[in-house]
């Protein structure tokens, strides 16, 4: 049985909890201003729903840096339907409470404290109210205008949902327990689970309460009654969000994977779902399936009550999908953390299949764009068009895609051209698709008068096994194998084996040697002398690291050079030497110099850390204190200053000053540098042609807010940089042009 807490009823008088703390006075929240709302609409979905995601950005915010986490952005968490018709949201990092209507207008509402990040912090209440769960120790009741009373509680609530005894039911994450608490605020403590923490909970079929432990499921009835049901579950990995599917039976996440039980008791089901899969809310839909989003897999994903999944893959990577609801428009809605979006998809959802990324055009001859429906439901296209900068050099011939509506399978053409003209070099555009299809407009690079050479690449941009050197052919955009571009580890499992003779020991793969003509064993030129004759290296272990290996590259022979014991990584091996600087969660600061013919070796400069030499200039980071904002978290800390410093003449500039950012060279382009640049939710590139004059770089077809980058060669052609999405290749008129949508690395200049 359980235990009767008083809790704060919302009076004007002092009161006090069960332990004697004085419990401050409900608040009320004012609207953070946004778009305005919507009318009442009727709370239960009447029809099914078909297309693709549709997201909405969730309203900025005034706020100081000091009130919320990094930098104020959005962490959209728990969804439900509220019952003015509206899906309602919470946001954890900078403590709001929003509502959404069918049409994606939005409003949102301050909190007196972050609501938990629990599976179910939200739900519709039995009074016409939403309530919400708040780790810190409230429950939160927010009307459907946004007026918010906080109510005192304890037990860390993480989960919430409506019982079938018109009270709110809630767990508790901080001592294991479950609560029941009426709409006037007085709660009832009931024994939790017998190991781990409660965290879903949501109302059966049967009218009993059922929650998920660590590995258990747990029935309670409204009087405390509890039993629990072992799920077998890894309990490292333990189960999140429970909610009753379309065939009455309790759906359950975590540990990976997704189950089902009877309200009955009996036998535990278990969906079969890929290995990177890391299910988290779920909701049933008005199509007799469950959905449930997937971070680990970035996908919402419906499952059949037989078992039978389908993913719809997010159009951008890192979306995180946590919170889930049905809305009244029958589709389904959720949030996307990782884009400060709430975004919605509908129950049949038509699917663009369009081929490859990239078309490069070499002469005036037509090339043909295909779109395919893969999807379940009708693509219905509203438009196709060119675009871009070069856009009026590539015409459409035949049409069979404006306005067409592909049946599930069905497949139509646009033909292209490039008529000639224009600017010489490289040529960029772009063919869009608008359509009702998850990431419309989608999109195709259009690409005439490409460099005509070979691009040397490495096979994935972050590899789980070893990359092998392989060749770009620009034209064709097609991946030609190497068979001189082989790697393996090295003897003992240590270092990088090339096995092109003679077979050369490095610590990378690796970088091709266009003066040599073969691939080394490093991971870019930066290792390499600038005649290519000679390489150098640090073995990986061991560690402090006090051998650097000079290797000629015709024959293999290597002479190791003695220096000081560190964690030290070659910056550049240029006319001068090798300079070094160490590095081990993150760059120390100074520069060092050895000479590879006499070992003779020197500090160059101390300080702060250089992350580029080019010739006879260092590219440095450092941290301004003028600069009060706060700093973007990371390994080794930010930097919001760039300097140049001369060599030579000893000389020290600031080229870049952003404050509230982290910013360091990663490379250089014609002696520009190429910035890294990171402001606690987003990184972004730049060139910087001169003191505080960046020219930004963009990448078209990579939306993330985090872009993976790598490769950064400079040639004559432009500069080639390496993406999940593919090679571009970078100019100053241009831009990124997507030459290829293989992921790979460049590893050399094109010739």
């Amino acid at each position: 049985m359980g235990r009767l807490l008083v809790l704060l009823v919302v009076l004007t008088a002092a009161c006090s909890n069960q332990a004697g703390k004085p419990v401050p006075a409900p608040t009320s929240s004012s609207p953070v201003p946004a778009s305005a709302s919507s009318s009442p609409v009727a709370a239960t979905p009447s029809n099914l729903s078909v297309g693709g995601v549709v997201e909405y950005r969730v309203p900025d915010v005034a706020l100081k840096p000091a009130d919320c986490y990094g930098s104020c952005a959005a962490s959209i968490g728990s969804l439900t339907l509220g019952p003015d018709g509206n899906v309602w949201y919470v946001d954890i990092a900078r403590e709001l409470v929003g509502r959404i209507s069918p049409a994606g207008e939005i409003k949102q509402f301050r909190l007196a404290v972050a609501p938990a990040g629990g599976p179910h912090t939200i739900t519709a209440g039995p009074d016409g109210n939403l309530w919400l769960a708040a780790m810190s120790g409230s429950i939160l009741r927010v009307t459907p205008v946004g007026k918010v009373t906080t109510f005192d509680v304890i037990g860390g609530p993480a989960s919430i949902t409506a019982g079938p005894d018109g009270n709110l039911w809630f767990t508790g994450a901080t001592l294991g327990q479950v609560y029941r608490m009426t709409p006037s605020g007085n709660v009832v403590e009931f024994n939790g689970p017998p190991s781990g923490t409660p965290a879903g909970i949501t109302t059966g079929p049967d009218r009993n309460l059922w929650f998920t432990g660590s590995t258990t499921v747990g029935k309670m009835t409204i009087d405390g009654q509890l039993t629990n049901y072992q799920v077998g579950n890894d309990a490292s990995r333990p189960l999140r969000d429970i909610a009753v599917g379309p065939d009455g039976n309790l759906w359950f996440t975590g540990g990976g994977g997704i189950w089902h039980m009877s309200p009955s008791g009996g036998a535990i089901t278990s969906v079969p779902l890929p290995s990177d899969s890391q299910p988290a809310g779920l909701v049933a839909g008005p199509d007799g399936n469950v959905w449930f989003t997937d971070g680990g897999r970035n996908a919402i994903t419906r499952v059949s009550v037989a078992g039978v999944i389908r993913e719809f893959p997010m159009a951008r990577r890192s979306s995180d999908p946590l919170g889930i609801a049905v809305g009244t428009d029958g589709r389904i809605w959720f949030g996307e953390s990782g884009y400060a979006t709430v975004a919605s998809i509908g129950v049949k959802v038509p699917e663009v299949s369009l081929g490859p990324r990239s078309v490069i055009f070499g002469d005036a001859s037509p090339q043909t764009i295909t779109v395919r429906n893969s999807g379940d439901a009708t693509l219905a296209i509203s438009g196709v068009r060119v675009s871009g900068l070069d856009g009026k050099f590539f015409v459409k011939g035949t049409d069979g895609c404006a306005g067409a509506a592909l049946a599930p399978g069905a497949t139509c053409t646009v033909d292209l051209r490039h008529v000639g003209g224009g600017p010489a070099g490289l040529q960029s555009a772009v063919f869009e698709v608008a359509d009702n299809g998850t990431g419309s407009p989608q999109r195709i690079s259009l690409v005439a008068q490409a460099p005509q050479c070979r691009l040397p690449v490495t096979d994935g941009v972050l590899p789980a096994n070893l990359p092998q050197g392989e060749q770009l052919d620009v034209r064709s955009a097609q991946i030609l194998p190497d068979p001189s571009g082989g790697f393996e580890p090295g003897a003992g499992g240590t270092g990088v084996h090339a096995t092109a003779p003679p077979g050369l020991t490095g610590n990378g793969a690796g970088y091709y040697d266009r003066a040599a003509g073969r691939w080394l064993p490093v991971y870019d030129a930066r290792s390499v002398s600038p005649d290519g004759s000679r390489y150098a290296y640090l073995p990986n272990e061991p560690a402090p690291r006090t051998d650097v290996h000079v290797v000629d590259v015709r024959t293999g022979h290597e002479i190791v050079r003695k220096i000081k014991p560190d964690f030290w990584a070659v910056v550049a091996f240029n006319q001068q030497g090798i300079y070094l600087h160490t590095a081990y969660e993150g760059i120390g600061g100074g520069l060092w110099l050895l000479n590879p013919d006499s070992g003779a070796f020197k500090a160059v400069l101390t300080g702060d850390p250089v992350t580029v030499v080019d010739g006879t200039t260092a590219w440095l980071r450092q941290h301004n204190p003028a600069d009060k904002l706060p700093e973007p978290s990371g390994i080794g800390g930010s930097s919001d200053e760039i300097l140049r410093r001369d060599l030579v003449t000893g000389k020290t500039t600031v080229w870049l000053y952003s404050p509230g950012k982290s910013v360091f060279a990663v490379g250089t382009a014609n002696g520009m540098p190429i910035v890294f640049s990171y402001d606690g939710v987003s990184i972004s590139y730049s060139i910087l042609t001169f003191p505080n004059q960046a020219k930004k770089m963009d990448f078209p077809f990579t939306a993330d807010l985090s872009p993976s980058l790598s490769g950064f060669t400079s040639d004559s052609a432009g500069l080639w940089v390496g993406s999940l999405d593919g090679v571009y290749l970078w100019t100053p008129r241009t831009g990124g042009v997507l030459m290829s949508e293989a992921a790979v690395t460049p590893a050399g200049t094109c010739a």
